[in-house]
């Protein structure tokens, strides 16, 4: 039995997961994969794991999050509409 842990650039975009899929696929011994927050798909991007503070930081500070709650749900939306 393996398990196997992803995140980060690993995770960041549709092809990226596909790409995890097949490796974790590639081999029955692992059954078990964890996976972290996505990273930055390129240069300009913002890895969720820092939407995540931004949103909590807003959160401590009493400020309006929603927009903050959609830019990270819309990374994950992303990746979804990525993989059909």
């Amino acid at each position: 039995m393996k398990v196997c842990k992803f995140g980060g650039t690993s995770v960041a975009s549709a092809e990226q997961v596909k790409k995890v899929a097949a490796i974790v696929q590639s081999d029955e011994q692992r059954r078990f994969v964890v996976v972290s927050a996505p990273g930055k798909r390129d240069s300009a991007d913002i890895k969720v794991t820092d939407l995540l503070i931004d949103l909590a930081n807003a959160v401590i500070a009493g400020e309006e999050i929603e927009d903050k709650i959609q830019a990270v749900v819309k990374r994950y939306e992303e990746n979804a509409q990525g993989l059909g």
